[in-house]
C-alpha cells in the first residue's frame, strides 16, 4: 500500500520537462531574497542573485549588483532562499516514478537511491540529464548485498566469494556505492567491504546482525542507518541474564546503554571513524508507531521513539555526521513530505534550524564528496535552489511553506502549478 500526497502534481512536473533536451535556460534573477547560505553564516536579507548557466553567477546586495540583459527578475521580497534539500535515504524503485516529482514538488532536489532496480533507476537519471523528465539528482545502489531472504531487491551472498563477486558486478552495472542490508554473514560482510575499498565504492550499511555499531564503524563504513540499528545492536550485546527479561525490560535497558559514558564512548568512535549517521526517525514514527494504528503497540513504541530520538540529539551534540533520510519507499511514507517531517524531528531532538537544514544540504554534499556542486548557496554551485514564504530559521516546520524550486536553473513555480492542478480538477 502506498500514500499519495493530496499535493501531488506529475502531470504539470511532466509539461514542464517537455520540449528539446539541450534548450538553454535563460538568467535567472532572484532579487531582494533573503539568502540562507547553509556555511553557518547568518542570513542575508536585501540579496540578489544571479544564476547563468544553469549554476549560481552572482551573488549580493541588491544594490550592488548589476543586472544583465535579457534575464527573467524574480521578486524575493519577504522571501527566503535555501539549497536544494538532499533525501539521503529512499527507495525510488518501490515509491514509483511519481516519486520524482514529488520530490521535487517539495524542495528535495537529490536522493540518495538505497537499493531497488539499477537499470530503473538509471534510466529515470538519463532522462532528468536529458531534461526529459524533472526529477532529483540521483545516488543508487542497485539491489542490495544480503544474507539469507527472499526480500525483493535483495541478492543473496551464502560466503566470502559470493560477497566479493556481488560487489564486482554491481560495480560494473554502475551503482554508485554499495549497500549491506541485516542478514549478512560476518565473514561475507568484512569480504564485500574489502572488495568495496579496493574498488573505491562508499559501503552503505543497515546493521547486520552479525556485527555491533563499533564493528561496523571501525571496518570503515561510510554510513549507518536508522537509529532503531542501535537499539538492535544494544539488544544483542545484552548479557544472558538480561537476555532472560521482558520484552520492555530489555528494550529499556537497551535504551539506558545508549546513554552516559558507554554511548560516549562509541560515539566518538563514530566521530574518529567519520562514520555518517541516516537515523530516519520518521520512518520509525510513521511506519512503526502511527501507521499500524494499534492502541496497545502505539504505547509501547511511542516511548522507544522518544528515547530514540534522545539518541540522535546525543549523537548530534558528541559531534557525530548526521544525516536526513525519510525512507520513502511503497508504504507509510510520502516522498518529498516525510523529508520536512524529518527535519523537524531533528529540530526536536535539540538541532538548531541551521543545523538541520545542514543535515539535509551541507553534509550530504560533504559525504558525496560533491561540495563544488551542492550543499549551500554560493558562487559556482549548481542553482539547486528553494523559495520559500517563510523563515526556516524561526521554525524549521517553515522549509514546507515552499514558493518556487530552482532546478538546475529553471524556475519552478510550485504555488502555480499546483493551483493550475486544483482548477484542472474542478
Amino acid at each position: 500500500m502506498r500514500l499519495a500526497s493530496l499535493y501531488f502534481f506529475a502531470p504539470i512536473f511532466h509539461l514542464a520537462a517537455q520540449g528539446p533536451a539541450h534548450t538553454s535556460v535563460p538568467p535567472l534573477v532572484i532579487r531582494n531574497v533573503t539568502v540562507i547560505d547553509c556555511t553557518g553564516a547568518k542570513p542575508e536579507s536585501a540579496m540578489t542573485v544571479v544564476v547563468r548557466n544553469g549554476r549560481i553567477a552572482e551573488l549580493g546586495k541588491t544594490a550592488l549588483v548589476k543586472l544583465p540583459n535579457g534575464v527573467r527578475i524574480i521578486d524575493g521580497s519577504g522571501k527566503f532562499l535555501i539549497p536544494g534539500l538532499w533525501d539521503m535515504h529512499g527507495h525510488l524503485t518501490d515509491a514509483g516514478e511519481g516519486a520524482l516529482t514529488q520530490l521535487i514538488e517539495n524542495g528535495v532536489t537529490g536522493v540518495r537511491d538505497m537499493g531497488g532496480d539499477l537499470a530503473l533507476v538509471q534510466r529515470w537519471r538519463r532522462e532528468i540529464e536529458r531534461g526529459t523528465r524533472i526529477g532529483p539528482h540521483i545516488v543508487a545502489a542497485g539491489p542490495m548485498l544480503d544474507g539469507p531472504t527472499k526480500s525483493q531487491w535483495h541478492v543473496v551472498a551464502n560466503n566470502e566469494s559470493e560477497a566479493r563477486a556481488f560487489v564486482r558486478s554491481i560495480k560494473q552495472r554502475g551503482a554508485d556505492f554499495l549497500k549491506i542490508h541485516t542478514n549478512l554473514s560476518r565473514p561475507a560482510f568484512y569480504a564485500a567491504l574489502d572488495e568495496a575499498k579496493k574498488l573505491g565504492m562508499p559501503v552503505a550499511v543497515h546493521l547486520p546482525q552479525a556485527l555491533s555499531t563499533a564493528d561496523a564503524s571501525d571496518a570503515g563504513v561510510s554510513s549507518l542507518e536508522h537509529v532503531e540499528m542501535l537499539v538492535q545492536s544494544a539488544l544483542r550485546d545484552q548479557d544472558s541474564a538480561t537476555k532472560k527479561l521482558g520484552v520492555t525490560e530489555r528494550f529499556n535497558t537497551a535504551l539506558d546503554a545508549l546513554s552516559g559514558d558507554g554511548a560516549a564512548a562509541l560515539w566518538a568512535r563514530l566521530v574518529k571513524n567519520n562514520t555518517y549517521y541516516v537515523p530516519t526517525m520518521v520512518a520509525y514514527e510513521r511506519g512503526f508507531v502511527l501507521w499500524y494504528n494499534k492502541p496497545q503497540a502505539m504505547m509501547i513504541r511511542r516511548p522507544i521513539h522518544w528515547k530514540q530520538m534522545d539518541i540522535v540529539g546525543a549523537m548530534h551534540k558528541a559531534g557525530v555526521k548526521v544525516m536526513t533520510g525519510s525512507d520513502f519507499s511503497d508504504w507509510a511514507l510520502i516522498p518529498g513530505v516525510d523529508l520536512h517531517n524529518e527535519l523537524t524531528l531533528l529540530a526536536e531532538t535539540g538541532f538548531s534550524p541551521m543545523e538541520a537544514l545542514q543535515a539535509a544540504t551541507t553534509l550530504p554534499a560533504q559525504y558525496l564528496g560533491k561540495t563544488a556542486d551542492f550543499g549551500t548557496v554560493e558562487v559556482g554551485k549548481i542553482a539547486d535552489l528553494v523559495l520559500l514564504d517563510a523563515d526556516p530559521m524561526e521554525d524549521i516546520s517553515q522549509t514546507r511553506k515552499i514558493r518556487a524550486v530552482i532546478l538546475g536553473g529553471k524556475y519552478l513555480d510550485v504555488v502555480r502549478m499546483r493551483n493550475t492542478l486544483l482548477q484542472q480538477r474542478h
